[in-house]
């Protein structure tokens, strides 16, 4: 109880620090993808700052492999090393449920994030290729619910058709241990999936 009671107030923080960046953002940026069995959607903002880029953010999946997980999530990013290289660091709250077996399995946790973006655009003009990785790590310490662990990878191509549009193809591996009682599962999804990307 004391866990998820404390993973509800990380997600209150992470709701507040997302509404009050939303009032100030500088961009937007809107995401659906999709394959045979799941389907994301994700919104998110970025702020300019002194010092970075606030960036956050929030998005569902919903699969037909019996699993839902909802995401929120804050990251400070900046241009690093090279010319078109950003790289952030932050926090992601994920809660959602699994099923096995007709057996309900619950997730809540707390990870942090690693966000990394390669821009074509900024180095070879008109070559609008962007690629973007993003991996999220909640060890048990940092989870509730039934779970003990969840990570997740994300790999996206994203080939730009005008300025603020995009075609997406994409990569993400889920891995969820869950320790039920008696019960242990472990959710692992390998998924490529196609989709779309707005800025505005």
């Amino acid at each position: 109880m004391q866990k998820t009671t404390k993973f509800i107030y990380t997600v209150l923080a992470l709701t507040i620090v997302m509404t009050a960046s939303a009032a100030l953002a500088k961009s937007y940026r809107f995401e659906m993808f999709a394959n045979a069995d799941d389907v994301f959607i994700g919104l998110e903002s970025e702020t300019p700052l002194a010092e970075a880029m606030l960036n956050v953010g929030g998005g569902a999946i919903f699969s037909r492999e019996d699993y839902r997980i909802g995401n929120l999530h804050f990251a400070l990013k900046d241009e690093v090393f090279i010319p078109a290289l950003t790289l952030g660091l932050g926090l992601k709250g994920v809660l959602g449920m699994a099923e096995d077996n007709n057996e309900d399995f619950e997730l809540a946790g707390v990870g942090f994030i690693i966000l990394g973006e390669y821009d074509f655009r900024k180095v070879y003009y008109n070559f609008p290729i962007v690629i973007q990785g993003d991996l999220t790590s909640a060890p048990k310490p940092m989870t509730a619910g039934d779970a003990d662990s969840y990570n997740e990878f994300n790999l996206r191509l994203k080939g730009y058709v005008v300025k603020s549009a995009a075609l997406v193809l994409g990569y993400k591996n889920i891995a969820v241990r869950f320790d039920n009682g008696s019960d242990d599962y472990k959710l692992s999804d390998d998924m490529i999936y196609f989709g779309i990307a707005f800025s505005f």
